[in-house]
């Protein structure tokens, strides 16, 4: 009996002087439970990218919204509250369709450009990669956000772009999103421009636009120096669809790595009845189609080429966590899809604060 309770006294001395030890190990240990409770998603590796998409579609649009003005192109306010200067009119000689005014808004928030760097991150391109891109009047700002992705990840576009926009797009005819692509050129914010452009729109140039429609479409393009595809519309759609086709091979040197298409424009999706059961955003695997009338998003999916459709812009929002139709527009970074990830830093500063002041301790009472 003795011998036992000489052993638990010198236990209890052990202990007793390792007090402050002890203290510290266990503040330790409730740091790292506290930080394991509060993780939130997994570390994103693509968060830094994602930040400087985003930041560099701020500037974009702040070049964009100071050019409009300069060219004596007002804001409405009541169509534009964030005053981003990429909201159009309902209407005017070049719009091609009806187009839903909350859906432009929601585009024009910058994080939009995190989503598109998620999504490229998804379909496995890699920096130096090429990519097949269809971009349209009818979102300036999803265009904008493409590019700010594209640069991000260091991938090399080959860039079909539209005259024509549906309502509330880049439909004014003094500044149309080719008029807007050569301003972010010229500006030094990105390195390219589109290999050819495209009147835009579902139906036949003349019926489409009508004679003011289509001088101020040929204007536009006469402004921009590119060369521009002959497009009819369904009239032309099969040899419309097979040269874009060919001039994506061509500019990649062969296959593209992904396939990237802004808007509903008839070349992309085709007039076959499987286009309008398309999803929104990356593509799942297996569509294969290629009958007659489908469009370019088919072509692409049958070589096995990933395809990212953006149109339905809302249902995009929701699916990343951004909000529809914000006033005012979030900061960068915001919501779901911005989130860096990993471990809580505030909790983590903390705990360092805490362990220090315990580690300091420590060393006093060794003194």
């Amino acid at each position: 009996m003795k011998a036992t309770s000489s052993k638990t006294g010198l236990f209890h001395r052990l202990v007793a002087g390792q007090g402050p030890l002890v203290a510290l190990a266990a503040a330790a240990l409730l740091v790292l439970s506290t930080l394991e409770v509060t993780r939130s998603l997994p570390a994103d590796p693509l968060y830094a990218t994602k930040l400087a998409a985003a930041q560099r579609m701020e500037l974009a649009t702040q070049v964009l919204r100071e050019e409009r003005l300069n060219r004596g192109i007002p804001i409405d306010p009541e169509i534009d509250p964030n005053a981003t200067g990429l909201i159009g009119s309902e209407h005017t000689t070049i719009t091609t369709t009806l187009g839903y005014l909350p859906a432009k808004r929601t585009s024009a928030n910058p994080n939009m450009a995190g989503v598109i760097v998620e999504m490229l991150g998804r379909s496995g391109a890699k920096p130096g990669d090429c990519a097949a891109v269809g971009l349209s009047g009818s979102f300036p700002a999803l265009n904008t956000a493409v590019l700010c992705a594209l640069q991000a990840l260091e991938l090399k576009p080959v860039i079909v772009s539209s005259v024509g926009a549906s309502s509330y797009g880049a439909n004014d005819p003094r500044f149309t999103w080719l008029d807007m692509e050569q301003v972010l050129n010229e500006r030094g914010l990105f390195p390219w421009r589109a290999a050819a452009v495209a009147p835009g729109g579902v139906v036949s140039i003349p019926a489409l636009f009508g004679d003011d429609g289509i001088r101020a479409m040929q204007a536009a393009v006469a402004r921009s120096g590119l060369p521009a595809l002959d497009e009819q519309g369904d009239e032309t759609l099969q040899p419309d669809v097979s040269r874009r086709v060919e001039l994506y091979w061509n500019g990649c040197g062969g296959r593209p790595s992904v396939f990237i298409t802004v808007g509903g424009s008839l070349p992309a999706l085709g007039s076959c009845p499987q286009a309008h059961a398309l999803p929104t955003g990356l593509l799942p695997p297996g569509i294969r189609s290629t009958g007659p009338g489908c469009g370019v998003i088919f072509r692409m999916a049958a070589a096995g080429v990933p395809v990212i459709h953006l149109l339905d812009i809302r249902k995009i929002a929701r699916d990343y966590g951004l909000p529809v139709d914000p006033v005012p527009l979030p900061a960068v970074p915001d919501g779901r899809v911005m989130s860096q990830g990993g471990y809580s830093r505030p909790v983590a500063l903390i705990g360092l604060f805490v362990l220090g002041m315990l580690g300091g301790l420590v060393k006093l009472r060794k003194k």
